[in-house]
């Protein structure tokens, strides 16, 4: 949303003193709170919940062809089936209020389970909630802390093979 001065021109405002008003997120705080509801919703197997954290005309997706929903009642759907012991670990999160997007990096599994895919989202938000998900992930071991672990790996790029 840009609000203009008398001149037209496009005002900076302070997006924490204005945010409630806008319907706007106001810092990195807020993004996070809204991402541990959508966790706990996906813990609680509760898709109703989880999805009422996304706009109406919401776009769920990971680029460039393997999933897509679009919209509350297709995202309720995707998340109906998840398991007790389903899990979204968040690692880091950078948020910028004013253009109301962040990005983190997560786990995502079932507890016990062998693997567990981690990687980043991309998240762009509309009157406080998520209005555009993009996930980007691979699978790996159940432990963030493993995935990351460069040593011990057999890696498929590397100085030793890149021309």
């Amino acid at each position: 949303m840009t609000i203009a001065g008398s001149d037209g021109q496009p005002l900076e405002l302070p997006v924490a003193r204005y945010a409630g008003a806008m319907g706007l997120v106001s810092d990195a705080g807020e993004f996070t709170a809204l991402l541990e509801r959508i966790a706990t919703a996906w813990a609680a197997t509760d898709a109703d919940s989880a999805a009422a954290c996304f706009t109406a005309e919401a776009t769920y997706m990971e680029p460039p062809d393997r999933q897509m929903f679009r919209g509350r009642d297709e995202l309720t759907a995707y998340f109906s089936p998840l398991e007790p012991g389903t899990y979204l670990d968040i690692h880091a999160i950078w948020f910028d209020a004013h253009q109301q997007s962040g990005a983190f990096e997560f786990s995502f599994g079932v507890r016990g389970a062998p693997t567990a895919d981690h990687g980043v989202v991309v998240v762009h938000l509309r009157e406080g909630l998520v209005d555009t998900w993009r996930e980007y992930h691979r699978p790996g071991p159940p432990a963030f802390d493993d995935f990351i672990e460069p040593s011990g790996k057999v890696w498929e790029w590397h100085a030793g093979n890149y021309p």
